[in-house]
């Protein structure tokens, strides 16, 4: 395991990763979230939510770095490869919500698996490019 690439890539990823949540959950989707105020917490400090971001992108780096051979470096082997990624966490999390808990919108869970597809084909691809060899 290259623990420098690991951690440069996790430092960027989540930068990148919290600009990207910011832009689509406090400005795009702000609207639609603000009729649905049953379904969010209100005491959740952002902090949290700036850390978990960090996390995710920790977790999708230490994988890439464990199937690097079967992708490859480059912008587009690591977008590949989030964009597997993403689909396998995304698609059945985000459809499942909806039939799991009680007041989650099926149309948010679409939402999200097609935005958590692009957030890790974004973060892969910062991946893929730090990885480069």
């Amino acid at each position: 395991m290259n623990v420098k690439k690991l951690l440069l890539a996790t430092i960027v990823g989540g930068i990148v990763a919290n600009a990207l949540d910011f832009v689509v959950h406090e400005q795009i989707l702000a609207g639609y979230y603000s009729s649905l105020p049953s379904l969010f917490r209100q005491d959740t400090p952002v902090a949290w939510l700036v850390f978990g971001d960090f996390v995710a992108v920790l977790v999708l780096v230490w994988v890439y770095d464990r199937v690097y051979s079967s992708f490859g470096g480059g912008v587009t082997a690591g977008a590949t490869y989030g964009l597997y990624a993403g689909i396998l966490v995304n698609f059945p999390t985000w459809i499942f919500a909806n039939l799991l808990f009680v007041g989650f919108p099926y149309a948010l869970g679409w939402i999200w698996v097609v935005y958590g597809i692009i957030w890790a084909v974004i973060t892969g691809a910062i991946a893929g490019a730090l990885y480069k060899k």
